[in-house]
């Protein structure tokens, strides 16, 4: 099974959610969109990789 995880803005300009394919959460992390695709990407590492979607709120 590919693992992956989805990356979305929440309400404040500076934070991001995490969540899994199954829309449980996995993080949630104040910073720019680059740290919570790059903390996503290590999340993923531990299963041996996968894919980051981002998500647009808009």
């Amino acid at each position: 099974m590919r693992h992956c995880r989805h990356v979305a803005r929440t309400l404040f300009d500076d934070a991001w959610q995490i969540t899994d394919a199954e829309g449980q959460h996995t993080a949630r992390i104040a910073g720019t969109e680059h740290e919570a695709i790059a903390r996503a990407h290590h999340q993923l590492a531990a299963y041996g990789g996968g894919r980051v979607f981002l998500t647009d709120a808009d």
